[in-house]
């Protein structure tokens, strides 16, 4: 992509719509000191509380919660209890050469679920009992009108089984139609093993240890290790994807990730990413483990597996994940897939091998990723079960009502996790995410640039700016046709600070490709302003807009343009199809 062209920007006094204009060096406004902006200073906790028999408890009150965030209690500065409804979602529909990522349906919290079969970590079997105990689930709701999508994780991205829809049916011939791929983590020695035609959460063991030891000696730990950071940034960006296509629904969200395992997690309080041989409370390595059974000699110098220094260069984007996951107020439902598993040695087995001793230790670890992902998000894990369909319903049902509590964060907060409690005052069961990060990542170039390519390469159009993308007209520029295009972010994008002198601060790219993917043309600004105050009243009537121009020759192209608000990290992005005549 071409080099971002810093631009400052002037505002018309007729209408507010945005040209660059080079301001020269003394009119430049002076760019403020890096600080966590006010938008984060309200922090916003959905919080589920339920009785002894699992029921929601409702009617409660202000006074009857506490925020404990690192050890302090917090005022509770904000607070609503929530009943979502499911009335109807739908994607506004594009009108003749205009394009929007905007969605539809009254402003009241809504219920959506999204179901994730992740086809990366779960071999061929498990997916195929999870599809069908889906379709057991989706057939007992078909008269529920409550709106559901249905995506895929694969090696090669997201892919989009069906968007969200209040028909059950429709979700059900999507899943037929569906067809299941290998994994492609593919570990040789361990739970994930695709090799053996066994039944969902049966493991077969070789006729001796040898693979393990391969494994331990680090004769196959180089592949391992790239299979692993290849799977994990699948998943991982996946979830992203998710996340930015989804914010822009209001209310809490729930996904449910159908998975047999992701064995991998991040100590949040370090920072540190933890592989396979690393359990998730960071009390014990696998050698010990496997050692303590007696099945496998001692290493030598006591050897570990520990590849989390080659996994280190992931934990920005896990951190990152988590973070969206939070902003888009998506809570995550690992599912396992592979149902009841168990590694009790049975009469005829006085213990267990050192391959049936590794298979649980990374049952463990994948057990208690699953449950970190969940509490980071305020989801709920569900595993050693076969009934999947019950499981699918109660991720679903969770977010009906749920009370959202806010407190503000304080000034000095320093970037990093913090560890958050939230307690109430009545005989009940609470759950809320355990802790979110403090980040300066809005204003770093770093993590913009990330963002925007994310949103070029997602099959998504992300929702957290809704906007309108429209053709402007075409005109001879040489053998290629300059085709002008406007932007108008919709007036509920909110996307200026009226509290800092109406700042306003925007990436917009757009991107176009030809009809066989090979790029055709690119442009990128970055822009910045204060909009004077007389323009206001625009703003909050017609939105902002913002005008450009793409050269091509004739042809017909796919476009994506991005938009990202530098000041709150909130994306919209639009595909705008474009066909130019000879």
């Amino acid at each position: 992509m071409k080099p971002y062209r810093v631009l400052a920007l002037l505002l018309c006094s007729v209408a507010v719509v945005l040209r660059p204009v080079r301001l020269r060096a003394q009119e430049q406004p002076s760019q403020p000191a890096v600080t966590i902006t006010s938008h984060t200073n309200l922090v916003l906790v959905p919080v589920v509380v339920e009785d002894r028999s699992g029921k929601h408890l409702a009617g409660l009150t202000k006074d009857k919660f506490e925020i404990i965030e690192s050890g302090k209690s917090k005022t509770v500065a904000t607070f609503e209890e929530i009943k979502t409804t499911n009335h109807r979602l739908e994607r506004a529909p594009s009108q003749r050469g205009v394009y929007t990522n905007e969605i539809k349906g009254d402003s009241s919290p809504k219920r959506l679920t999204i179901f994730a079969l992740d086809t990366v970590n779960t071999p061929f079997l498990d997916q195929t009992y999870a599809r069908q105990q889906l379709v057991k689930f989706l057939a007992n709701r078909i008269n529920s009108e409550e709106p559901c999508a249905l995506i895929s994780i694969q090696g090669n991205g997201i892919r989009i089984l069906h968007d969200f829809t209040d028909d059950p049916a429709k979700l059900i011939a999507a899943l037929k139609r569906a067809s299941s791929e290998i994994p492609a983590l593919r570990v040789s020695a361990g739970v994930n093993s695709t090799d053996s035609p066994l039944a969902p959460g049966t493991h077969q063991a070789p006729d001796n240890d040898q693979s393990i030891l391969d494994f331990v000696n680090g004769t196959d730990l180089g592949y391992v290790i790239l299979a692993q950071k290849n799977a994990i940034l699948a998943t991982l960006e996946s979830f992203q994807h998710v996340a930015e296509a989804f914010a822009g629904v209001p209310g809490r969200k729930s996904l449910v990730w159908a998975t047999a395992s992701f064995p991998f997690g991040l100590d949040p309080i370090s920072g540190t990413l933890l592989s396979p041989s690393v359990f998730h409370q960071g009390t014990a390595t696998m050698s010990n483990t496997m050692s303590s059974t007696g099945a496998l000699p001692e290493l030598p110098g006591n050897t570990q597996i520990n590849s989390g220094d080659d996994l280190k260069p992931l934990a920005p984007v896990y951190e990152r994940t988590i973070q969206m996951l939070n902003d888009a107020n998506i809570a995550l439902y690992p599912v396992d897939a592979r149902g009841l598993v168990t590694f009790f040695p049975d009469a005829s087995t006085t213990r267990m091998t050192g391959l049936e001793s590794f298979n649980r230790a990374l049952f463990e670890s994948s057990r208690d990723t699953m449950m970190g992902f969940a509490e980071m998000t305020g989801g709920k894990a569900f595993y050693n079960r076969n009934d999947l369909d019950v499981a699918f319903g109660k991720a679903a049902d969770d977010s009906e009502s749920y009370y959202m509590l806010g407190y503000y964060l304080d000034k000095n907060a320093k970037p990093g996790w913090h560890k958050l409690q939230v307690k109430v005052k009545e005989s009940g069961h609470v759950r809320a995410r355990n802790g979110f990060f403090v980040t300066e990542a809005t204003r770093q170039a770093d993590t913009r640039r990330m963002d925007v390519k994310m949103a070029l390469a997602s099959p998504l159009d992300y929702t957290g700016l809704p906007l309108t993308v429209s053709w402007t007209g075409a005109q001879a520029a040489g053998e290629k046709k300059k085709v002008g295009f406007r932007v108008t972010l919709l007036p509920n994008a909110e996307v200026v600070d009226e509290a800092d002198r109406n700042h306003l601060s925007l990436e917009v790219v757009a991107f176009a490709r030809n009809a066989d993917g090979s790029p055709a043309d690119q442009f990128g600004q970055h822009l910045e302003a204060n909009l004077k105050p007389e323009n206001m009243d625009a703003v909050h009537k017609d939105g902002v807009s913002y005008s450009n121009s793409l050269q091509v020759g004739p042809g017909e192209y796919s476009v994506r343009i991005v938009v990202r608000d530098n000041l709150t990290g909130r994306i919209g992005s639009v595909r705008a199809p474009l066909k130019v005549a000879p």
